[in-house]
């Protein structure tokens, strides 16, 4: 490749595209090689952002980091080539092990905090700290050996998918909450994430857990972390330690570490690390973790031995035909839309247990009966899409290039931008998902009806950034029909700004009627 590596074995490949060892030519050294699949690149402004992002992620000079030692493009597709590292994902070690001695937890985090302390003098934020971002390799004569993965990729991974239009990147378990919030990120977003890090590593446990992520980000905004101490009573963790775990978790920015030297300086001065033994501690239960809760937007799987930065596995995108045709009937086949009631959605839209049910014309509460009254569409290759959208993030990135494929082919189509606005909503790009579903009720006005197109836009009043652009879209391409739906929400959302926002909202629509 170029006359300077040779690729040698395909390691993974995914949403972000495809993962090989290689060595470069000259040197014998092996070099892990990623390839952005190509069509990124025709995204608008990808190649500035990708080039732009690789020489940040490439001034990374840091034994904990794992640093872009070259990048370019080869056949239309950008590439980069970083460290080859080997070792177990921390993710793999927690589940092994359970919870980790207080000095080997302590001195795991120590390092992550050195890692991060060199990006953020370099203005990089990590956005995605978690053990299935942490490699640990025991160094001869050292120990313990922490590598942070995919330093940058999350901030590219924003751009290419539009995901600036919503929340930020991250992993619902380990997110801030102004990440949450789509507030502005900086240093302390991943402090907070550290801070977590932390907390799984002497418990086994995370501290907000709930089969619901709507319910774990609505605790990462709302709650207290629990004490250490109450997840492992036994254990005699210090009330030092104890307040450093509070203090990486603050909600508000301005209450937290502000900045890794500081959090590291903390875990220095610990009493804990005086001692010569430890009580003995009991592994934490926990569930084994669903794809809601580990996943990343995007997610992927934590990398296995010898692999460096994998992404997650995916099947190839599927080739939409290229000729425009009339829109066809589809008969009386029932639809298979995301969020049909009682279906668990794939990655971070998991949480979201939303009934598709059309609201009743009558006042009251919202109908819990699957009955719609849009007509369907027959579409070519539509039950694969389908089975594709209920999915969920895993196959993202495959259902939205093949409804813009549908929505090209089939301009007057309202089910392909339904099924798009689907996609984007339970992958929180919210710009995007009000497209798509004012699309989908201008080419058919029996969507503002949908309950899971309202029910959608309603879920968008969450964000600071967003929810003005939410409410407009509710009051004047929905109208009516969103009311009782918006009743539910000011009285039972599980987010106290969309409560306040919806009994806004429907006051205000109440008083134009």
């Amino acid at each position: 490749m170029q006359e300077r590596y040779r690729i040698l074995q395909r390691l993974s490949a995914g949403g972000m595209g495809v993962v090989y060892r290689g060595e470069r030519i000259e040197l014998g050294r092996a070099v892990a090689i990623k390839f952005l699949h190509s069509w990124m690149a025709t995204e608008q402004s990808f190649q500035r952002r990708f080039q732009i992002e690789a020489q940040a992620m490439s001034r990374l000079s840091h034994p904990c980091c794992v640093s872009v030692i070259d990048f370019g493009v080869q056949d239309g597709a950008p590439f980069m080539v970083m460290d080859f590292v080997t070792g177990q994902p921390l993710r793999t070690v927690l589940r092994e092990s359970g919870p980790l001695p207080v000095k080997r937890a302590v001195g795991i985090v120590r390092q992550v905090l050195a890692g991060l302390a060199h990006a953020h003098a370099q203005n990089i934020v990590h956005r995605d700290i978690k053990p299935d971002n942490l490699i640990l390799a025991e160094a001869t004569g050292l120990g313990d050996q922490i590598r942070i993965l995919d330093f940058g990729l999350a901030k590219l991974r924003d751009t290419v998918s539009g995901l600036t239009t919503g929340l930020a990147v991250g992993t619902p378990s380990y997110m801030a909450p102004e990440q949450i919030r789509a507030g502005e990120i900086d240093a302390r977003t991943d402090l907070y994430a550290v801070g977590v890090l932390l907390f799984e590593l002497l418990t086994g446990a995370k501290p907000f857990d709930s089969e619901r992520m709507t319910e774990v980000m609505r605790q990462h905004q709302e709650d207290a972390p629990p004490s250490l101490g109450s997840i492992q009573p036994g254990a005699g963790f210090s009330q030092e330690l104890e307040a450093v775990v509070r203090e990486a978790m603050a909600k508000r920015p301005g209450d937290r570490f502000q900045s890794a030297e500081d959090f590291a300086a903390a875990l220095d001065a610990l009493p804990d690390l005086d001692s010569s033994s430890e009580k003995p501690r009991v592994k934490a239960h926990t569930p084994a973790p669903s794809s809601g809760h580990e996943a990343t937007m995007p997610s992927r799987p934590a990398p296995s031995s010898g692999q460096e930065a994998t992404v997650s596995s995916r099947p190839q995108p599927m080739v939409a035909p290229e000729s425009r045709a009339p829109l066809p009937a589809r008969g009386k086949r029932p639809m298979l839309a995301m969020g049909a009631a009682g279906v668990l959605l794939v990655g971070l839209g998991a949480a979201f247990l939303w009934r598709t049910s059309a609201p009743s014309a009558a006042k009251g509460a919202p109908p819990a009966s699957d009955d719609r009254s849009v007509p369907p569409e027959d579409l070519p290759n539509i039950e694969q899409i389908e089975r594709w959208v209920k999915e969920g993030e895993r196959r993202r990135d495959q259902s939205l290039r093949a409804l813009a494929s549908l929505r090209a082919q089939y301009p007057r189509s309202a089910y392909a931008p339904y099924l798009e606005g689907h996609v984007n909503f339970d992958n929180l790009r919210w710009a995007d998902g009000l497209a798509s579903y004012g699309a989908a009720i201008r080419n058919n006005e029996a969507y503002r009806t949908d309950a899971k197109l309202i029910r959608d836009v309603i879920r968008c009043l969450v964000s600071d950034g967003f929810h003005t652009r939410c409410a407009d879209f509710l009051a004047r391409e929905v109208g009516a029909p969103a009311a009782p739906f918006l009743e539910e929400a000011a009285s039972s959302d599980p987010y106290a700004n969309v409560r306040d926002r919806a009994a806004k909202l429907l006051r205000k629509m109440n008083a134009q009627r």
